[in-house]
């Protein structure tokens, strides 16, 4: 038996807690007063062009699509990154969730996705459990103690409707 889940560990504490002010904020996903995930209108209108398009649903290649990596880089960085347009910045389209990352805490299958990848998996800091935020000085610590040559894998959001 795997070691229990941090993350659905917050969905087991809510489900048990019998206040009616509580809130989920274990899993990703909006929920409407009943507590039934909600999904917001504008994800329904991106469904539907979408769904007129009538794509072919053919998979993307292991790194995503190149033509939304590229535009998700240059909206981040901006059309003039001097990095982004030397070719110092690398991007790939990952699943939310298990697709790409490995924080800590984490999903439980994130370490081992990489394990069996043959990576060298070892854990940042980001979250402060004591104040509920950012651990802003932990993960510049760790990460200016990585060995040069080491890949940071950043979760930029794993929350719906984006993902």
């Amino acid at each position: 038996m795997a070691p229990p889940d941090p993350i659905i560990g917050l969905t087991e504490a809510y489900l048990k807690d019998d206040s009616p002010n509580k809130v989920n904020v274990g899993v990703g996903a909006y929920r409407c007063d009943q507590g039934m995930p909600f999904v917001l209108p504008v994800v329904r209108e991106a469904e539907n062009e979408i769904n007129l398009e009538e794509l072919d649903h053919e998979y993307s290649g292991i790194a995503g699509c190149p033509n939304f990596v590229n535009l998700a880089l240059r909206f981040v960085y901006g059309e003039d990154s001097a990095p982004l347009n030397e070719g110092r910045v690398a991007g790939v389209q990952t699943l939310s969730g298990t697709g790409g990352l490995r924080p800590n805490p984490t999903w439980g299958n994130h370490i081992p996705i990489f394990s069996n990848a043959g990576l060298e998996v070892r854990k940042y800091r980001y979250y402060d459990n004591d104040s509920c935020n950012l651990d802003f000085d932990g993960l510049v610590e760790d990460m200016k103690g990585m060995p040069e040559g080491s890949c940071i894998l950043l979760h930029a959001c794993a929350h719906n409707p984006t993902g």
